[in-house]
């Protein structure tokens, strides 16, 4: 993605620092996403999306079809990402508007042996042979980290 959007950056002939002022987040966090320290949060893709609304948010986030959407696309275009993000002093978690009705909520899947909000060493039984390749982190102020497993 960091790859991707240094391409948009060049396309539109705006630095780093300007596009970070435009956007409304810190230039040090563009800076250390484009370094490839820290992955954009949702917070900032979101951002990104409502003030470049003729990016294609398939482009950015997944690298399929053209940086650009098509101008028959209104919808789309006149469309408003949700930036209502809880703050941290918010008890109340944010309430899923778009998973659909058969997706298990979270801790209930069949290969979660560990109770929700509770840890263990053990590891999980899920009768297959599977190796981990990798490990997501995802705290609280919606960021993420990804570690893959280095051969």
């Amino acid at each position: 993605m960091r790859d991707r959007l240094r391409k948009f950056l060049t396309q539109e002939g705006i630095s780093p620092s300007q596009f970070a002022d435009e956007i409304g987040v810190q230039r040090s966090a563009i800076s250390h996403i484009l370094s490839g320290r820290n992955y954009p949060s949702y917070e900032i893709i979101v951002k990104i999306l409502n003030r470049y609304k003729r990016l294609s948010p398939d482009w950015l986030l997944l690298g399929t079809g053209s940086m650009y959407r098509s101008e028959n696309s209104t919808a789309i275009n006149s469309a408003s990402y949700n930036t209502n993000i809880p703050s941290e002093a918010s008890n109340v978690p944010p309430q899923p508007t778009d998973i659909p009705p058969e997706t298990p909520p979270m801790g209930n899947y069949p290969h979660a042996n560990v109770p929700e909000n509770e840890s263990s060493s053990q590891p999980l039984s899920t009768g297959v042979n599977k190796s981990v390749s990798g490990i997501v982190i995802l705290y609280e102020d919606r960021t993420f980290e990804i570690y893959h497993q280095r051969d």
